[in-house]
């Protein structure tokens, strides 16, 4: 298909694509079509009867079922839709790399014990700027970033094996190629709430911000069983406690949360410099060129301008809204902030989910963005009226700063109005107990919400009664947000709230009286097959006999493990992304670790702060200490496993973000400034070559990431790889 085509088709979709009708239904993940019926079967129940529709039949993808083998297909392809904006009060032209033709990726379903066949088709054009050497000048990017149409898959937070055509990361699946993984997942792999996503070192932020990640599910119905000497701790999975006294499932909603960072450029043909280098803005053109506001305030500039997407002509040369250029788009702590852009629920912005009074759900959220904080909360609004119908109406207009007023106005935030989340898992991990998440509204409570980057939360909710609720991702205190060049705040939170989505509650039954007692007496009451005192326990939000980890084996003896994430200075050019001052070089191992053994890891950040991850094995949250002024560290948390109310005053309050987290089981962790979070890990069952990395996606695309290897036994040659006298390589 020629240029001339695609941006004739362009300015016809531009032309004659009506403004958005301002109510937005919230809309499930797409899904898969299911071939034959075995497939048919199992996709439905594990989707708890709902049928599997693609969305708006954009996903160009095939599931089938043979036995415990499921086989996916999925495309990586450049794929043409669109997303409302409400600054212009239209739908803005995209054009993603995408896996298969939606703004996120299917949601996929399994069992423990299946085996998911994934035949990954590459279907990115074979000329990709990135990829060339040197680039392009108007890309700009950092060494180690570029090959944007060069990918491969990873199963975010799943144990299975890093090896061969598992989940490795270290593959390369070129354009116009294919390639089929086989994941074999564990008969004892806990069930819960995953992800997946593109990880191509050099093109992972730009393809995940493009759309190349979705929701992965392992569905469990192992039910509680007594321990015995033999198995101390049965496996059991929550989801079979889950459900209404005529054992109906819980009904579940899906909340993929997505940063596309998308641009319209200006692409005249033959410009000196390559195609990508020109952003339309509100105040002209945003290019390497533009000089950079630090921090991003004062005078408006191209570098602290909404992004806009102009109609085409022949002379502006407007592209749709594409991800393409790593530095303008993606290599800055404040760029959210800056470029206009809405965090989207399942590829819709600010959607509108319409649920009953008093009828508990469980509701699953992904952070699937690159870099910034989602403070979630939910309030009630203000009641609408035939004047006052914002909320009803969604008729929010404006950028985010434009938006705020309204807002603050129609989603009055405060802590005593704050609809409680009830958490039951972390990370896909089931916790030993329901964390209550809504501020100080309620006793006890462990904090708010704070998703970073490849977090998940699973939660349960019920709305007292009939209205109108705003689902925020709420601004953040000025401390709390990263100032570039002071070394002050933390995280990348919100400078206005943002409304990401309307729940409407119509029908159903009001609740009098405490959501949280609500709540837990609705799973006891509906689980009578539970012996005591873990029926009773429930009433207490103990769920400890379904999380699949409860606690880590001692440390193995030997030196503790550390992580000091830096961005450093380069005496010879752009600064360096490191992690215990290494940049990611694909050819060194820097740790090489024994099998079944058990490390302690020590975590901290200079300078701004930076997200932990480490694939194939969760980590068990061990303390999180304030590290202050004076080098003395203090624990955050009290003797029960709470948020200490005496702690030395930190003025950005950073120390809420880790409330709750007192040894649980997560493969994700903020790592603040000032902060140091110690964790314990156990390379469970698998050897192999993985990675640690920040999951700020452009910060390790940039260099911050390191190898890690498991080996059969360190004390042996070769850490008991290969054979005496073996030889490998050309």
């Amino acid at each position: 298909m020629n240029r001339a085509f695609l941006l004739f088709a362009f300015m016809v979709v531009c032309v004659t694509y009506p403004a958005h009708p301002q109510v937005r239904e919230f809309q499930s993940p797409p899904t898969l079509v299911p071939v034959g019926p075995q497939a048919i079967t199992k996709v439905t129940a594990l989707m708890l009867g709902r049928k599997p529709t693609p969305s708006g039949g954009c996903e160009q993808g095939t599931i089938e079922v043979n036995g415990r083998i499921t086989k996916v297909t999925l495309q990586e392809m450049y794929a043409d839709s669109t997303i409302f904006n409400p600054d212009t009060n239209r739908m803005d032209p995209l054009h993603l790399r995408t896996y298969g033709g939606c703004n996120e990726g299917p949601l996929l379903t399994v069992s423990p014990g299946d085996q998911l066949r994934v035949k990954l088709i590459n279907n990115l054009p074979v000329n990709d700027p990135s990829c060339l050497a040197p680039p392009p000048k108007g890309l700009t990017m950092p060494p180690g970033v570029g090959c944007f149409n060069t990918i491969n898959l990873h199963l975010h937070g799943l144990h299975i094996s890093p090896a061969g055509n598992s989940d490795n990361v270290l593959l390369n699946i070129s354009p116009s190629s294919q390639f089929e993984y086989e994941f074999d997942i564990p008969e004892d792999h806990p069930a819960g709430t995953f992800w997946y996503h593109a990880h191509r070192h050099g093109s992972t932020a730009v393809q995940v911000s493009s759309g190349s990640s979705g929701v992965l599910v392992v569905r469990g119905n192992r039910p509680y069983t007594p321990p015995t000497s033999e198995n101390p701790h049965p496996i059991a999975d929550i989801d079979t406690i889950l459900h209404t006294a005529d054992g109906a499932p819980y009904p579940e909603q899906f909340f993929f949360l997505q940063q596309l960072a998308y641009a319209c450029f200006s692409n005249p043909p033959g410009q000196d410099g390559g195609p990508w280098q020109s952003i339309f803005t509100a105040n002209g053109p945003f290019t390497f060129n533009s000089p950079p506001i630090d921090p991003p305030t004062g005078p408006p500039s191209p570098a602290n301008s909404k992004w806009i997407c102009p109609m085409p002509d022949n002379h502006n040369h407007a592209s749709p809204g594409v991800i393409e250029n790593f530095t303008l788009q993606l290599d800055s702590a404040s760029i959210w902030d800056t470029n206009g852009r809405f965090t989207s629920i399942n590829g819709i912005v600010q959607p509108t989910l319409i649920v009953p009074a008093g009828q508990i759900q469980r509701w699953r959220f992904v952070h699937a963005g690159v870099h910034d904080t989602i403070n979630l909360q939910i309030v009630p609004a203000v009641a609408q009226t035939d004047k006052n119908n914002l909320i009803a109406e969604s008729k929010f207009k404006g950028s985010r700063q434009e938006q705020e007023a309204d807002v603050l106005q129609q989603c009055p935030a405060a802590e005593q109005t704050l609809v409680p989340q009830f958490e039951i898992a972390s990370d896909g991990l089931t916790l030993k107990r329901i964390h209550t998440l809504a501020g100080r509204s309620i006793s006890g409570a462990d904090g708010a919400n704070y998703l970073q980057p490849g977090y998940r939360s699973d939660i349960l909710v019920a709305f007292p009664h009939e209205g109108w609720y705003c689902l925020l991702d709420q601004a953040a205190a000025p401390g709390q947000r990263f100032q570039p060049g002071s070394g002050k705040g933390g995280g990348s939170g919100r400078s206005v709230p943002q409304l990401l989505g309307i729940i409407r509650v119509v029908g159903g039954q009001s609740i009098n009286g405490d959501l949280e007692q609500y709540i837990e007496e609705a799973l006891y009451t509906v689980n009578p097959q539970l012996p005591e005192p873990v029926r009773s326990g429930l009433k207490t939000g103990n769920i400890e006999p379904w999380a699949p980890l409860v606690e880590s084996p001692p440390a193995t003896p030997g030196p503790q493990q550390k992580a000091l994430f830096a961005i450093n200075a380069s005496p010879h050019g752009p600064p360096l992304f490191q992690i215990n001052g290494q940049s990611y070089d694909p050819n060194v191992v820097n740790f090489r670790r024994q099998v079944n053994t058990t490390d302690d890891w020590s975590l901290s950040s200079i300078g701004e702060p930076h997200i932990f991850h480490i694939h194939v094995n969760p980590f068990e949250v061990m303390d999180v200490r304030r590290v202050l002024p004076n080098g003395r560290e203090l624990s955050i948390f009290d003797a029960d496993g709470r948020c200490k109310r005496d702690l030395p005053k930190d003025p950005q309050g950073l120390a809420s973000q880790y409330c709750g987290m007192w040894h649980t089981f997560r493969d994700t962790v903020f790592v603040e400034n000032n902060y140091r979070v110690l964790i314990r890990t156990t390379y469970d069952r698998y050897i192999g070559e993985f990675v640690i990395h920040c999951h700020v996606l452009d910060h390790e695309d940039a260099g911050m990431m390191l190898n890690i290897e498991i080996v059969p036994d360190l004390n042996a040659p070769g850490g008991g790889l290969g054979m005496a006298g073996m030889k490998h390589g050309p």
